[in-house]
């Protein structure tokens, strides 16, 4: 159920910031996977802990492979995370 008040955060960019807790996931670069979507080759994703709301939610690579889009699954705050050279191999972050 999606709660009806609104929030301060709706429309607005979230800052993103590594999770430092989570070590145990560094299988590649983002954009390292094949195909999105495919069975044993799920779309890739990151994992998203909002501050904004206090939920856990996940942003999808766009079809483009230059980013990774998507919101708070609570305020709908939107996000973008560029994917380029020099970026990192972590998959959840933190923001709000």
């Amino acid at each position: 159920m999606v709660d009806p008040t609104p929030h301060p955060n709706v429309g607005n960019h979230l800052d993103v910031v590594h999770d430092v807790r989570d070590q145990s996931n560094a299988s590649g670069p983002p954009s390292a996977s094949g195909r999105d979507g495919t069975p044993g080759n799920p779309r890739p994703f990151l994992g998203i802990q909002f501050r904004c709301c206090q939920t856990y939610g996940r942003i999808y690579r766009n079809d483009q492979r230059t980013a990774y889009r998507g919101g708070c699954p609570k305020c709908g705050a939107r996000m973008e995370i560029p994917i380029g050279s020099g970026g990192t191999n972590k998959r959840f972050f933190s923001a709000g």
